[in-house]
């Protein structure tokens, strides 16, 4: 019975040798890592390439290497050349206080406002002859010259892919998101709040232009003080344009008789805070002020009023709807510069403060065209999220969308930080070419808020084209994103927006960025793609603090060949270096990717490439969703997610251990033994055979045969039926294999027998 235990076993064990020889396609062979379908194809490795991390952004005080003052004496370049009177602000190296205002009053100056977050004082129109004396007072690190503030144009977007449509069935609002409970604090003309598509929206408001200029007719109508700045003041549209660009970002589409249009804004439940800071012609001119002085002064006043308030507790609102959100700015300010803004001044300083702070800022690039000079402020803040348009030729379709003539191109004049990425802008484009706009009550004969009428009963009416109604748009997407992952910070949602926007055109400077194109950024938003990233890292529990958004990592190419599904991308950090890149199948563990071999040291901000080959046959059968990451010191990567088809039945999961595996052979051995027990058990009747015919050779008693013979018949008959029951608990699904083991015992059983 030791050699039927013996077939037994080795029976048992003949379906496990296949599973200890992977089969592997030709130039690849097994990982043999935590999934069984990954291979590492000929000529890549398991190791990651080394990488030289490069220090950047570390020149010291801005106003130490801005090209604003080439030649280091503290004053604008602009103002070298200039006589008269002009604009002038001061920034200090602290926050200015009553003694630094006192020495300004003394010199007969008197300052207009104090900019706390970028410790900037504004002193208005001055003789220039006075800029020499005020750079050499203590603290003073620039005296800088007024920008000119401009309005960007009539635009309002669609395609964004926020809505779904006949072209785009899959949009961001059917992941249940549409906006609500965020606040966008429309930073422009006012707003006609009225309009039956902006209803419900005001949530508060505040008027930079007469909280400073109270000698402005309307100010004075409304009453000196009129203007509160506790949020509680609703500011009327003075020009259209901002109710226009609020539409674009939030309008619901209804009309004064309580009908449905087509004209949505990106976010149709995001809510308004009316920041005003121009009028119907700007701030003036009026008696005592220049167009360009009181716009300047009146914009930084109401940027820093929404840096002071982004917290605050409205009064009679939810508290779903405290503080500020978003800052959606149409607009900008020219720089007397040649080449533009680098990004240092303090229009585009104060944006960089109230992304740090936590508002998400989406600002115009401009409409200066292809032969622009650079950018203006505004447009150049580092941090902020600089907008393009597009031309979409009147279709929701995007394969035929082109970069608007109007608009300006990149990359910003460079700041002289040794930080190449805060040059490349803008990030984003949308489309902004010909589209239609609410209507505000200034844009009819009839309708006129300075005699008391508002815009209750006006419609959807007239076309425009503009980086002005880009930006809104994109503001609303941003709504829609925060709505779905409330922890993601400014930073993250700008990487977002970046790493789903639809790729257009060829890389503009791919020493630096194998991406960005100086007409549309990284590409055209995706409002679909972005909310979808945004739930998949909300789902995944990973932090918005535990994301490193100098960490990139994108996919290249996926494809099915001769049964390997082949992933292939490249990563990169834009100063440190990448620890390890991973994928997870169908959210289980993690696993590594492999790599290929670099010719060359790589330096940081060097991609590298790196790839997944699975063995389509071992991965599950459907669909499978793959996520990837980098990992760096300080955090992950943004995931990146795709799904691939597998046609396995089971073998594409995690692989076993070889732990488990020799335990699991451990037990089939012993089940097998057991099994092989169990039969010498049941053929007792045999060794009484063999004793009765041992004691016959002895006694060599010829009498006793016909004994024999019906011993071994009874034998016979008792092993049949033994056989018989033990076969009827063999289980279904293994019929064929026991059926073939016991036929072989039966046959040894059977020689036996006849020896």
């Amino acid at each position: 019975m030791r050699k039927a235990a013996v077939i037994v076993i080795l029976i048992l064990l003949v379906p496990l040798t296949g599973t200890l020889v992977p089969s592997s396609p030709t130039n690849y062979s097994s990982v043999g890592g935590l999934y069984d379908a990954q291979l590492l194809r000929s000529g890549n490795s398991l190791e990651i390439p080394q990488q030289i991390p490069v220090l950047i952004a570390n020149a010291g005080p801005w106003w130490t290497y801005t090209a604003l003052d080439s030649n280091r004496n503290s004053i604008h370049d602009s103002l070298e050349t200039y006589s008269g009177l002009v604009g002038v602000g001061l920034s200090y190296d602290h926050l200015p206080t009553h003694a630094d205002l006192d020495i300004l009053v003394g010199l007969g100056l008197s300052p207009v406002d104090v900019i706390e977050s970028i410790d900037a004082v504004l002193l208005g129109r001055i003789s220039v002859e006075l800029v020499p004396i005020l750079a050499q007072l203590d603290g003073v690190v620039m005296v800088e010259r007024y920008g000119e503030v401009v309005f960007y144009g009539d635009v309002q977007t669609q395609a964004v892919k926020a809505r779904n449509s006949s072209v785009y069935p899959d949009g961001a609002w059917q992941f249940g998101v549409t906006g609500k409970g965020i606040n966008i604090a429309m930073t422009d003309t006012g707003v006609d709040n009225e309009h039956p598509g902006l209803v419900d929206k005001f949530v508060a408001g505040y008027d930079a232009v007469c909280y400073l200029h109270t000698d402005i007719p309307e100010c004075i109508l409304a009453g000196f003080g009129a203007r509160e700045d506790d949020g509680s003041f609703d500011p009327d549209d003075g020009n259209q344009h901002g109710t226009a660009c609020i539409g674009m970002a939030s309008a619901t589409g209804l009309e004064a008789d309580g009908s449905q249009s087509e004209f949505y804004g990106s976010a149709p439940d995001a809510s308004l805070i009316d920041v005003r800071i121009g009028t119907d012609a700007g701030a003036g001119p009026f008696e005592n002020y220049f167009l360009s002085q009181e716009f300047y002064e009146s914009a930084m006043n109401g940027l820093q009023w929404i840096i002071d308030h982004k917290d605050t507790e409205w009064a009679g609102v939810n508290e779903s709807l405290f503080g500020i959100d978003i800052i959606s700015l149409s607009w900008g300010i020219t720089s007397h510069e040649a080449g533009g803004s680098d990004g240092e001044d303090m229009h585009s300083r104060i944006l960089n403060e109230a992304t740090e702070a936590g508002v998400a800022v989406s600002v115009a690039a401009g409409n200066d065209g292809p032969d622009n000079d650079g950018l203006s402020g505004m447009g150049s803040s580092s941090i902020s999220m600089t907008i393009a348009a597009t031309d979409d030729q009147n279709t929701i379709d995007r394969s035929d969308d082109t970069i608007a003539g109007y608009s300006s191109r990149g990359p910003r004049r460079d700041n002289g930080d040794g930080n190449p990425y805060n040059e490349l802008k803008p990030e984003l484009s949308a489309p902004g070419s010909n589209i239609i706009q609410a209507e505000g009550c200034v844009t009819t004969g009839s309708c006129n808020n300075n005699i008391g009428q508002d815009a209750s009963g006006n419609t959807y009416t007239g076309r425009g084209s503009g980086t002005s109604y880009a930006t809104p748009a994109v503001s609303g997407v941003i709504a829609l994103i925060m709505e779905a992952n409330p922890d993601l910070d400014p930073m993250v949602i700008k990487e977002v927006l970046k790493q789903t926007a639809e790729r257009r055109g060829e890389a503009s400077v791919p020493d630096v960025d194998p991406y960005w194109n100086r007409d549309f950024g990284y590409g055209m938003i995706d409002a679909r793609a972005a909310v979808e990233l945004a739930l998949q890292i909300n789902q995944s529990g990973v932090a918005s603090s535990d994301i490193d958004v100098t960490l990139q990592n994108h996919i290249i190419e996926v494809n099915t060949s001769g049964g390997v599904i082949t992933i292939s991308g490249h990563a990169w950090s834009q100063s440190g270096i990448v620890n390890s890149i991973e994928f997870s199948i169908e959210g289980g563990d993690w696993a590594e990717v492999t790599y290929e071999i670099p010719l060359e040291e790589m330096v940081a901000g060097q991609p590298f490439n790196w790839s997944i080959s699975l063995l389509q046959s071992k991965v599950n059968s459907g669909n499978q969703s793959i996520e990837i990451r980098s990992n760096g010191d300080d955090g992950q990567s943004l995931p990146v997610l795709l799904t691939v088809m597998g046609t396995g039945g089971g073998l594409g999961g995690q692989a076993s251990s070889p732990l488990a595996f020799m335990l699991g052979l451990i037990a089939l051995v012993g089940v097998a033994g057991a099994y092989a027990f169990y039969q010498s058990r049941i053929d007792q009747p045999d060794v009484l055979v063999r004793a009765i015919s041992q004691e016959e050779k002895t006694t060599k008693t010829t009498s006793n045969k016909g004994t024999l013979k019906i011993a071994k018949g009874k034998a016979s008959k008792a092993k049949a039926s033994k056989a018989k029951a033990s076969k009827a608990k063999t289980s279904k699904a293994k019929a064929s294999k026991a059926k073939t083991a016991k036929s072989m015992i039966d046959e040894v059983v059977e020689a036996e027998l006849v020896d």
